[in-house]
């Protein structure tokens, strides 16, 4: 296959997927998987939260708790950080307790149930925290193409957002 075509193949395959995101209230999501520039930035109220707040990681991993608060204490970041990976746990998390709370700035998210409580009308949760105001920032831990919670991805967001001054050490 040469490059035209190759090129051909891509654009109407990246078109399809937006149109069906589109169609599916899911845009932004699908935006973010392919880096689109500043689109994370343009749904964020800095209003919320502080530099300085509260940092929550949520969703399934197979990293350890004191892992994470260690990546967490080496970047500056002492006691910021609160983590929810229980599978039960996430399912019955209040996630409409995250809206306008001064307490947070960035919400990590990772795998998770789909039949968690507070999506609404929205496909998940964290659609939902996504494309409604109110929220803190939502960063999704990716890896491999999908949702996964790692060190690595970790250090990259937290560097990402220390680096921009959305968030202070």
């Amino acid at each position: 296959m040469n490059d035209a075509s190759l090129l051909g193949d891509a654009i109407k395959y990246i078109t399809e997927e937006l149109t069906q995101a589109f169609k599916n209230n899911n845009l932004k999501t699908v935006l973010t998987k392919y880096h689109y520039p500043d689109l994370t930035r343009t749904m964020v109220d800095d209003s919320i939260g502080s530099p300085d707040g509260k940092i929550l990681i949520i969703g399934e991993t197979n990293c350890k708790v004191k892992d994470l608060e260690g990546i967490f204490n080496a970047m500056g970041l002492r006691g910021r950080v609160e983590c929810h990976t229980d599978y039960e746990d996430i399912q019955r998390y209040q996630f409409n307790n995250l809206m306008y709370n001064d307490k947070y700035r960035l919400i990590i998210v990772g795998p998770m149930p789909h039949s968690t409580y507070g999506k609404d009308d929205f496909s998940s949760v964290i659609n939902r925290m996504e494309n409604t105001e109110g929220f803190p920032l939502v960063r999704r831990a990716t890896a491999n193409g999908g949702l996964k919670i790692t060190k690595t991805n970790i250090k990259q967001i937290l560097q990402e957002e220390l680096e921009s001054g959305f968030l202070a050490a």
